[in-house]
């Protein structure tokens, strides 16, 4: 087994996820791959016989019409996540995170927005805690599809991850500013002597950079405590584990297709129906036909004879009937994701899906819990207590009323010194009081910051 090997699951899932790229692309992705509309017996003995008549399927493809259900379904979606604020709790030292938490300089909110668009989408979210060369803490996300190659064994009694492998792409002339050529490697992750090591290789397995411990380095670099484990975290739309979880959207998009594939015949069937086909018998020899329409004149001579044509459709409103019903299945498949109801707990909540059906709900949880988890690695492998990380996001998509007497009350309050600052700007944000108990608020009156230090 080489490097670009692939997991099972990888292998089952890779044609849904692909699928869902598409999707989202939208119409010019889906006709550029003729997977999704294939062509006709009759287009396809037309062209071995001429490879000109490759115009009749671009025909027949160009009327077809793909629907943008997914992707606007997505966005309905999103638009309901950005209301969401996470409670997000850290040390003093990764206060930075809060503004600078991904490779490429984001924040942890806007984190958070990137990893429910790909869980939702997908289902998969590939996501890696790392640390710059300032020893400063970040995540990386990785596409669902270049997430090749995991591995779980068994570790002191429990299934933990040993491997993980992703695709990434490099320059290939970084001194040419202006390429935009690429080449694959692969950056594994796994465990060697209990400790986790990173390295990347190329496709024919050469180091291209050397594997290296992770963990706690002194100043001159030497590892002080390496990781026991891979900061590698597979957020799902279900739970966290590396097993792959199902599409949320899959069956919309499946339906989107096929109701592009009924309508490449329905507008064809139309076009026929307004253009119907002239014949011409009986005409003599030299008689020709170079014009046809309105404008033009037929001399058929004494014998010639002509007619059109005429394509009935019989079958045309049972298409579109078709077409209808998997708009309704599509749109059912999108209500059931958005089921944002009800006020039970997101266990509770959990447990009463017994078919395990992903929701924006427990979307939202669930890539909560994988943030937050990735925090507490990176709280250790910073040196401080990942008990003293948050972040949670409570999903209730409704925004909640604001009582003016209430925020009264809670600002003379504030004024009093009997509740911190914080709890009324939380109130007077988010129509909600902030869920801690006595101790916490009277520590958050002491400190405005409200960030309790782990020394302390």
């Amino acid at each position: 087994m080489s490097v670009t090997s692939t997991n099972p699951g990888y292998d089952a899932h890779c044609a849904e996820w692909q699928m869902m790229d598409d999707a989202l692309g939208g119409e010019e992705a889906i006709k550029s791959n003729t997977k999704y509309l294939p062509k006709p017996s009759g287009m396809v003995e037309a062209e071995k016989q001429d490879s000109s008549n490759r115009y009749l399927y671009e025909s027949y493809r160009d009327r077809a019409q793909y629907e943008h259900w997914v992707r606007d379904s997505l966005r309905s979606m999103m638009g309901m996540v950005s209301r969401l604020q996470p409670e997000i709790e850290l040390p003093e030292g990764m206060k930075g995170m809060l503004d600078n938490a991904t490779s490429d300089g984001f924040g942890l909110k806007q984190l958070f927005f990137r990893m429910v668009r790909q869980a939702v989408s997908h289902g998969r979210v590939p996501v890696v805690v790392n640390m710059d060369e300032d020893g400063l803490p970040y995540f990386s996300t990785y596409k669902t599809t270049n997430a090749i190659n995991w591995k779980t064994e068994n570790v002191g009694g429990r299934q933990d991850l040993t491997l993980a492998v992703f695709r990434e792409f490099r320059e290939k002339d970084p001194d040419n500013e202006y390429s935009h050529e690429t080449i694959q490697v692969y950056r594994v992750y796994k465990l060697i002597d209990g400790v986790c090591h990173s390295g990347v290789l190329d496709e024919k397995g050469v180091v291209v950079d050397e594997f290296k411990a992770l963990g706690t380095s002194d100043a001159g670099g030497q590892l002080l405590k390496g990781l026991d484990y891979l900061p590698v975290i597979y957020c799902g739309s279900t739970d966290n584990s590396p097993d792959v979880d199902e599409v949320p959207l899959l069956t919309m998009a499946r339906a989107a297709i096929k109701s592009y594939q009924l309508s490449a015949d329905y507008f064809t069937s139309l076009h026929y129906t307004s253009h119907p086909q002239p014949w011409v018998s009986g005409m003599e020899d030299d008689k020709g036909l170079s014009v046809t329409g309105p404008s033009a004149a037929w001399d058929l001579g004494e014998r010639g004879s002509c007619g059109y044509l005429e394509f009935q459709g019989a079958g045309i409103e049972a298409v579109r009937t078709a077409m209808q019903d998997q708009k309704g299945a599509a749109l059912e498949a999108g209500a059931k994701v958005m089921d944002v109801s009800g006020i039970e707990s997101g266990e509770a909540r959990k447990a009463r899906q017994d078919d395990q059906h992903a929701t924006l709900h427990s979307i939202v949880i669930t890539v909560a819990e994988a943030i937050e988890q990735g925090l507490r690695y990176a709280a250790e492998w910073a040196g401080y207590k990942p008990e003293h990380v948050t972040f949670s996001v409570q999903p209730e998509f409704s925004v909640p009323g604001v009582d003016p007497q209430v925020a009264t009350q809670l600002l003379q309050a504030a004024m009093a010194g009997k509740i911190s600052n914080d709890t009324y700007w939380h109130y007077i944000t988010t129509g909600k009081f902030p869920e801690h108990d006595y101790d916490f608020e009277a520590l958050r009156i002491e400190n405005p910051g409200g960030i309790i230090d782990e020394q302390e």
